[in-house]
């Protein structure tokens, strides 16, 4: 079985939506053919978008024929000539609940998918009320490769605090330095575009062994947050925002801010979540989310859905 997977920024950055097209080419099995068509160049305005998103479509419309499943990932123009082409073509389009709630997947959910996958129940709620009758709404929540995300043989002892995210706005990056700086005795280290640290995905479970505790407050709007896991995996405790999304991910292996906004709060619960002995409870709570139990809920989306 083919699957075409439309990624323009694949090959360009590492963020998450790249990072799970990656893992899926590499965790199915081999009986399904992943092709990741990515772009060449930045698209960071509109109009940019619309001309290299329908420019880097149609140079992969042969890919895009011979494809039994087509995965649009990165919404706006993409989405929408995606399912124009696909019903012309008779191809099952499923899309992807990477934006999170808010304007972007009410677009992609209004394009029409034949199958819209949330990465959560909360997000499954949401969606529910803006998907057309026909769209199916299927849960499979990320997944995280633990034989490469492991825990530290021995941590350097710096009180050490990751952030993973990109520096702008909506994932609050600002706010935990500051609340970093509130804490005697710590140190933070934030990796990702627009930090002074950035390096490639191969890289990061070395980052992370190297941390005591991870924290990342984003907004609400956050789809899911697969930084979450690689920190689980790597059996750091995580301080985040006090939502159902992330209270799905982290279980009992962090702590939760009600106030994400208060620096004060963020600092005590860094704090907390470093003088508390979590043993490998974290590792644990990753473990539920590990790829050889996600894996098959893949295969039998990708599966049912042609047959």
């Amino acid at each position: 079985m083919k699957i075409a997977i439309l990624s323009y920024y694949s090959g360009q950055v590492d963020r998450g939506v790249e990072t799970w097209a990656k893992n899926l080419k590499e965790k199915l099995p081999n009986k399904f053919d992943v092709d990741i068509l990515g772009g060449d160049r930045p698209a960071l305005n509109f109009f940019e978008k619309f001309f290299y998103f329908s420019l880097h479509f149609f140079s992969h419309i042969a890919h895009i024929r011979s494809a039994d499943i087509v995965i649009p990932t990165n919404g706006s123009i993409q989405t929408f000539i995606c399912r124009i082409v696909t019903w012309l073509l008779a191809k099952p389009m499923i899309v992807f609940g990477h934006a999170g709630p808010g304007a972007d997947d009410k677009w992609n959910l209004l394009c029409s998918p034949n199958i819209f996958v949330v990465f959560s129940n909360s997000q499954k709620k949401w969606v529910e009320k803006y998907k057309l009758p026909w769209t199916r709404v299927v849960v499979i929540p990320h997944a995280v490769d633990t034989t490469r995300f492991t825990p530290a043989r021995k941590k350097p002892g710096k009180n050490i605090i990751l952030c993973v995210a990109a520096n702008i706005p909506s994932k609050r990056v600002n706010l935990v330095e500051m609340a970093v700086k509130k804490l005697t005795g710590y140190q933070f280290i934030a990796v990702g575009k627009g930090n002074p640290v950035e390096v490639s995905h191969a890289e990061m479970p070395v980052i992370y062994q190297k941390a005591d505790v991870f924290c990342f407050v984003p907004w609400e709007r956050e789809a899911f947050g697969l930084v979450f896991l690689e920190a689980l995996a790597s059996n750091l405790p995580v301080v985040t925002i006090d939502d159902d999304v992330r209270r799905e991910i982290v279980g009992d292996s962090g702590i939760f801010v009600k106030n994400p906004e208060n620096v004060l709060e963020i600092a005590g619960a860094m704090k907390k979540a470093r003088e508390k002995n979590w043993g490998d409870e974290p590792r644990r709570q990753a473990e539920k989310f590990g790829w050889d139990k996600i894996e098959k809920k893949y295969e039998n989306l990708f599966m049912n859905l042609v047959q």
